[in-house]
Parts: structure tokens; C-alpha cells; sequence
């Protein structure tokens, strides 16, 4: 029999060299295939985190601590995270979906341009260091194309930050719209009204100042992604970022959410692409022209609610 299948295969040569071929690469797809449906130990680390921050949500812990209008909107911001984490958890039962948020930015009204933020912002700027609120507003949506660009997982960021951006389009509509032609004239008349911290809608200064906050953090974020490397773990780059910026004005919950969702950020090469910046010299350069500017629109709003000691706004 041994000698009957050793002239069989001597004869076959070339036919059992290809048949075993196709026997490995059958073999491989199988383990391939077996290896992507299991998940991984980070992912059912964050699955299992996202468990918890819900038993805790419903225990009420962590979110109070202050006034219950403040409660109110740290909880209103918790379920938010919460129910981003639950989307990318329902798209898969293994993985969240990282390439849905991408899709969105698929044609060229959505594709994040950082020439056309950079020259936005730098057009905010007038004589003396006006800053128009037309162009800030127009410019910030134009930013919140970035946070698309993270997927799902970061659609409660996009929410949050397209809220506050029809808030203020909607002050530039109202009768009183000349009030809120600029940044300054509107603290000022704000301030000036004690209509700084209403009850019964956000003021602009207060929505303003969100929106403020979080440009100290996508400019901590593109520096980050400028100075590191692909041999780091974007996710642990990102929660540094947040929790420099971000996560000062955050309760223990939600930045315990936020956490998170870092988890499940696409990675820096994946990112960069999808923001059409190179990993060169030249592409750190438009980076850095951007975060220059952004840090200039940051400076100069700081130093206008410094000023009217408004920083700590509920």
C-alpha cells in the first residue's frame, strides 16, 4: 500500500505540490477567521468596564456632587458616552464598528480639511483681537469633522458639540442677534444683563465656554498625534490628552466613560489618513500651523473670561 501511494504521488507531483497548497490556505483562512470572531482580551476588558459604569449609573454613583442643575447636565453628558459605548457594542458581538463614524466623512462636504479650520479661525480674528462669533461657529463645525473621523464610539462628542454650535447660531438669529455679533460683545452683554448663568436655557457665554474647553483638547490631541509615533498605542495618547484638558471639568463618571471610548479609537496611521495628513516633516508642519492658531483662539477667549470670572460657569 505505502509503495502503491509513494508511485502515485511520484507520478502526481505537481497536482498533490497544489492540492497541499490549497489545504494550507484553506487552513489559514480557517485559524484567520477563528482568531478575528474571538475577542480579545482588551475588548472584553472594555465591554466588562462598560458593564460597570452602567451598574454604577444606576446605583447614582459618582455623578452628584453639586447642584442638581449640574448634576443634571453631567448625567444628561453620561448617558450620552454610555449610550455611544452601547451602539459600538450592538453593532458586533464581538468588536465595535471603528469604521462607521469614517464613512460619514466619505464625500468632500464631510472630509475633515485642516487648511480650510486653519483659515477659518485665523479669519475669526479682527482689529485688536476681535473674535467674530460667525466665523468661531463656522469654524468649529468644521472641526467637529475631526471627532467623525474617530467612528461611533465618539458620536457623543459630535452631538455635544453640534448642540452648542445651534445654540449660538440660534442667539445670532434672535432679536437681540447685534449683541452676539462677537465674542466680546456678547460677554459683555451677558455679563452686563446677569444673563451669564441661566436657568432656563444655556447662556452664550456658558455654551461658548464648552466649546472652549474642548478646543484645549483637540489642540492637546493633534499635538499628540504630531509628536508620537505608530509604535505607540494611540488610545493611551488620546486618554492623556483628555485627561489634561477635558477631564478637569468632567465628574468621576464620565471621565471614567470617557476611558473607555479612548479604548476603541481608530489607530494614528488609520487617523492621519483619514485626516489626508502626511507622516512627514510636511505634514507635522500643517499640524503645527494648525495647533499655533488654535492656541491663539484659546488664548485670547481665556484671557476674556478670566477677565469677567466666568472659567467656572455651571
Amino acid at each position: 500500500m505505502m509503495n502503491y501511494l509513494i508511485n502515485v504521488i511520484s507520478r502526481h507531483r505537481r497536482l498533490v505540490l497544489v492540492l497541499s497548497v490549497c489545504l494550507l490556505l484553506v487552513l489559514a483562512f480557517a485559524l484567520r477567521t477563528s482568531e478575528k470572531d474571538r475577542p480579545s482580551a482588551e475588548h472584553s476588558g472594555v465591554l466588562g468596564q462598560l458593564e460597570s459604569l452602567r451598574a454604577a449609573k444606576a446605583g447614582g454613583e459618582g455623578v452628584g456632587g453639586g447642584e442638581e442643575d449640574t448634576d443634571r447636565r453631567a448625567d444628561h453628558k453620561l448617558n450620552w458616552v454610555l449610550k455611544s459605548l452601547s451602539q459600538s457594542q450592538g453593532k458586533s458581538s464581538d468588536k465595535p464598528d471603528l469604521t462607521s463614524g469614517v464613512k460619514m466623512a466619505a464625500s468632500d462636504a464631510e472630509k475633515f480639511d485642516a487648511e480650510k479650520v486653519l483659515k477659518l479661525f485665523s479669519s475669526c480674528r479682527g482689529d485688536g483681537d476681535i473674535l467674530s462669533l460667525d466665523c468661531y461657529v463656522d469654524a468649529y463645525e468644521e472641526l467637529c469633522k475631526l471627532f467623525r473621523l474617530f467612528g461611533t464610539i465618539f458620536s457623543f462628542v459630535t452631538s455635544d458639540v453640534e448642540e452648542k454650535i445651534g445654540i449660538l447660531r440660534d442667539f445670532r438669529k434672535a432679536e437681540n442677534a447685534e449683541s452676539y455679533k462677537t465674542i466680546q460683545s456678547m460677554l459683555d452683554y451677558e455679563v452686563a444683563n446677569s444673563l451669564t448663568n441661566m436657568k432656563k436655557r444655556p447662556s452664550g457665554a456658558r455654551t461658548l465656554l464648552r466649546l472652549h474647553r474642548a478646543l484645549e483638547f483637540i489642540s492637546a490631541l493633534l499635538m499628540k498625534i504630531r509628536d508620537t509615533d505608530n509604535s505607540v498605542k494611540f488610545s493611551s495618547v488620546a486618554t492623556k490628552a483628555y485627561d489634561e484638558t477635558l477631564a478637569k471639568h468632567h465628574p468621576w463618571l464620565v471621565k471614567k466613560a470617557v476611558h473607555v471610548a479612548m479604548y476603541m479609537l481608530p489607530s494614528r496611521p488609520d487617523l492621519l489618513n483619514k485626516m489626508s495628513i502626511e507622516d512627514s516633516n510636511a505634514g507635522k508642519a500643517r499640524m503645527t500651523d494648525l495647533i499655533d492658531e488654535l492656541n491663539v483662539i484659546y488664548n485670547i477667549t481665556q484671557k476674556l473670561y478670566e477677565k469677567d470670572n466666568l472659567l467656572d460657569l455651571p
